[in-house]
């Protein structure tokens, strides 16, 4: 992989964190995009010289060419790794019209920029290229109050399937990850919210059948799989990195909150 670049969205911590430490590992020169400032500069501290923070909003068009063209100062374009998101957990009855289109622009509209962006680039390079798009569980499994995100990442697979198909026969490939509960700063903040986090972690866990949540790094393997000439025969696919979640059935209890 040397001399080829990378672009990875939602660079500064968790499982985009990771991502970014497998691909310079991999040999990749890394283009994270954030809006944090912090976090871009510790990536840069901590990966000097194979990193480079591109501060922005991914619902920007704007951004994701800043970081297309930093990556391509460096060598050709081999990867793009869309992975920021946002949650604001809420149900239908709930939901803000502001929250909603916030999602969709980071989640969905984010992707899908750089989706785009990516093909562009790599249709310039005479083609050839590979895009993950990080997805999730809930993109294919319910869960309560997850309304907005789960409708956001749903779209993520579908425009993850038809970018493999458009641009198949110009070797540009495209897949995506459908991590379950992974541990993260984001993960973190969410149990800080309950009652009881332990009893909350453990929720967690069980609902995977490996009865654990997992590690960004492990998210990130797959990436790095997926990017890899190793990979050079699979486009199309929304694969689950989920401990078993997505293979079993789990009672979804009513809310009270509804009166059930």
């Amino acid at each position: 992989m040397a001399g080829v670049s990378a672009v990875v969205t939602g660079a500064g911590e968790g499982i985009g964190a990771a991502i970014v430490r497998r691909l310079v590992a991999d040999g990749h020169r890394v283009v994270g995009v954030d809006v944090d400032a912090d976090l871009l500069a510790a990536g840069e501290r901590a990966h000097p010289g194979r990193f480079t923070g591109v501060l922005g909003d991914v619902s920007r068009q704007d951004v994701h060419e800043a970081a297309v063209a930093e990556a391509l100062r460096h060598g050709p374009l081999g990867a793009w790794v869309n992975n920021a998101g946002i949650d604001v957990p809420a149900r239908a009855d709930q939901a803000l019209e502001a929250d909603l289109r916030r999602i969709i622009d980071v989640n969905l509209i984010g992707t899908a920029l750089g989706c785009a962006v990516a093909v562009r680039a790599f249709l310039q390079q005479d083609g050839g290229g590979a895009i993950v798009n990080v997805s999730s569980l809930q993109a294919i499994r319910a869960f309560p109050g997850a309304f907005s995100y789960e409708a956001s990442k749903g779209g993520i697979d579908a425009l993850t399937r038809q970018l493999a198909v458009e641009y198949g026969a110009r070797a540009i490939r495209v897949n995506a990850v459908q991590p379950g509960a992974i541990s993260t700063p984001m993960t973190e903040r969410s149990l800080a919210l309950a009652e009881d986090r332990e009893a909350e972690l453990r929720s967690y866990a069980e609902l995977h059948a490996l009865n654990r949540i997992g590690e960004a790094h492990e998210v990130a393997a797959v990436i790095g799989f997926l990017v890899s000439p190793d990979a050079s025969f699979v486009t199309g696919v929304c694969l689950p990195v989920d401990g078993g979640a997505a293979a079993r059935s789990f009672r979804y209890p009513p809310d009270p909150a509804l009166g059930a």
